[in-house]
């Protein structure tokens, strides 16, 4: 995770949204995955919310792509919150897999 997120906040309605694409311990795992570390890619903000795309992948070796946002206000300051996740495509895939390869 870029240094100033401390975790990951998942609101109980976007658990029932993930349910249909992934399970919410798939997206952790995704965002903790030491051995095959995400890959943050910083994106336009929203209002004033830093956000990213979050390409990685599971302990299963499914490959997801996460956007989200982080928040600013306490009390979950410096949380991740993702927004939806869906399967990576071809293209994505291979993307992550070759900025992978360079660090």
């Amino acid at each position: 995770m870029p240094p100033k997120i401390n975790g990951c906040y998942i609101p109980p309605d976007r658990v029932r949204h993930f349910a249909k694409r992934a399970l919410p311990e798939e997206v952790y795992e995704v965002l903790e995955n030491e051995d095959d570390p995400a890959l943050w890619i910083r994106t336009k903000e929203l209002g004033n919310s830093p956000a990213y795309l979050v390409y990685g992948r599971t302990l299963a070796g499914r490959f997801l792509i996460i956007p989200g946002i982080v928040l600013l206000e306490p009390p979950l300051k410096n949380l991740f919150m993702p927004v939806t996740v869906r399967e990576m495509t071809r293209t994505e895939r291979q993307y992550y897999l070759r900025q992978n390869r360079k660090e």
